[in-house]
């Protein structure tokens, strides 16, 4: 009798816990964040969707000039403001170096800023809402031709970087 009393005493605090944790609530609270998304980049043609980091363009010194598409998709409800540098096309074997003649966005001719270099390429309003690819940009790259005509056969390249920042 004595050890069915022990036992009973050692099991009575046990079964009042299990009581307890059964009619106990728990809670857990669940946070999250949905991260700013900013991609910019070049589309391979104006219907595209896909932004992409690279891009090549083998028939730079047409006269019609090189045609670039120019995107952003973003969540960030800010206006944003891009820019671009073009550098003068160099022969890859020598020295010589081809300028560029006129820079135009969505067919209108672009204003290089004095003191950069720049092209402004877009001051764009903040989107509304949620992760959008905003209008495109259609920015052409003319060389300038009389210099095509009078320039050395040989492999040219030049270099197209584009900066975005916040509108300020």
């Amino acid at each position: 009798m004595r050890r069915l009393l022990i036992i009973l005493v050692l099991l009575l605090p046990l079964l009042g816990l299990m009581g307890a944790a059964g009619t106990s609530q728990v809670t857990i609270s669940l946070t999250t964040s949905v991260p700013e998304l900013l991609v910019h980049g070049f589309l391979s043609d104006i219907t595209s969707t896909s932004i992409l980091s690279t891009r090549s363009i083998t028939d730079a010194f047409n006269e019609d000039g090189a045609e670039i598409i120019y995107a952003i998709r973003t969540n960030v409800p800010i206006p944003l403001k891009v820019t671009t540098t073009i550098r003068p096309f160099e022969l890859e074997a020598g020295s010589v170096e081809i300028g560029i003649a006129q820079v135009l966005i969505n067919g209108n001719p672009a204003t290089i800023d004095p003191i950069t270099g720049s092209f402004q390429i877009v001051s764009q309003p903040p989107a509304s809402g949620g992760t959008t690819l905003r209008t495109p940009y259609v920015f052409t790259v003319k060389a300038d031709q009389t210099q095509v005509q009078n320039a050395p056969p040989g492999n040219y390249s030049s270099t197209v970087e584009i900066g975005i920042a916040p509108e300020t």
